[in-house]
């Protein structure tokens, strides 16, 4: 039970250091009598159990990665990921390939795209499928790479996974 309650502590550990790397909101103090400024356009909206994965660098001032795990991570057990590309600009196009440590394994999803006319705060969804082979912490880097103004460049995101022992099969429930 101390190893679930420590793997689903640095899980949550991890989902907080998630968002470290983005810039902090602008704050702005509008003087005495003066109109409050117009407001911006909101991004992208995702679903609220989604987190942004960690970006290597500023990589997530063009693009941003967030995922969802559906289930706990555990032993044997096929993961379903949800994954929500978001970018921040427009692109002429975008593709990742994902990779993961020694003991996890992606049975489907380890690419997608290239993807073609992206459009900026419009998120493309994915779906990955990991299967733990054994108990750890676990990274899968996205490599994401957009071709745009910029010329084509290549972003990293790393998205932690604790995985957990193997669960019991489900007892037969009696009344």
């Amino acid at each position: 039970m101390n190893s679930r309650v420590l793997a689903f502590s640095a899980l949550a550990l991890f989902a907080a250091l998630a968002g470290c790397g983005d810039p902090a909101p602008e704050q702005t103090a509008a003087a005495p009598g003066a109109s409050a400024p117009a407001a911006k356009p909101k991004g992208a909206v995702l679903p609220k159990e989604m987190v942004a994965a960690v970006a290597a660098g500023k990589s997530a001032s063009s693009i941003g990665i967030h995922f969802a795990l559906e289930s706990p991570p555990a032993v044997g057990t096929p993961l379903p990921v949800q994954i929500a590309i978001v970018p921040h600009e427009d692109f002429a196009t975008v593709s990742i390939h994902f990779e993961g440590n020694e003991g996890l394994t992606m049975p489907m999803g380890e690419s997608f795209g290239p993807v073609s006319d992206v459009k900026a705060e419009k998120p493309i969804t994915h779906q990955l499928i990991l299967l733990p082979a054994k108990e750890g912490m676990f990274m899968v880097t996205a490599s994401v790479n957009t071709v745009g103004e910029q010329g084509d460049i290549v972003r990293a995101f790393s998205i932690p996974v604790v995985v957990g022992p193997a669960q019991p099969a489900a007892a037969a429930t009696s009344k």
